[in-house]
């Protein structure tokens, strides 16, 4: 998707173990309207009691983005579209062989694997076929 409205819109990128970019940048067709991430804080009994707790440590969790796929005016399964996220990020399914992605949107970039891949479907045509979806990406952190 060249041009300025590629750059504007979020884009998952696929890495390979050595986190080189692989296979074709995937760019969704609707930028998220929300994304979460999590910390993990770890704490550890004290030495004087069990009832007293000391932080440890504070590390990256998980980054969770919610996107949309709509299909319906060209009335084409929507899987079309959101399939393309796990035809590449999938390692059992992808040929470039990607073991995680980037997810970049504008100044937020996060290099991760994927955790889950959830998708629910929301519209349907006469015939059953699904042409609105709603994808739950979840990406772990890079080990570094």
């Amino acid at each position: 998707m060249p041009g300025a409205a590629a750059e504007k819109k979020a884009s998952l990128i696929p890495l390979n173990a050595s986190r080189d970019e692989v296979g074709e940048t995937i760019y969704v067709q609707y930028n998220p309207g929300t994304y979460s991430t999590t910390w993990n804080l770890t704490w550890s009994p004290t030495e004087g009691g069990s009832q007293t707790v000391q932080w440890t440590g504070t590390e990256p969790g998980v980054m969770t983005l919610i996107l949309n796929f709509d299909s319906y005016e060209k009335r084409k399964d929507v899987k079309s579209l959101s399939g393309k996220i796990k035809a590449q990020l999938d390692p059992g399914q992808s040929s470039n062989q990607a073991v995680g992605c980037r997810f970049h949107w504008g100044k937020v970039v996060f290099d991760g694997r994927v955790k889950t891949i959830k998708e629910d479907f929301t519209l349907f045509l006469d015939d059953g076929t699904p042409v609105r979806s709603v994808l739950t990406l979840t990406l772990m952190p890079w080990p570094e």
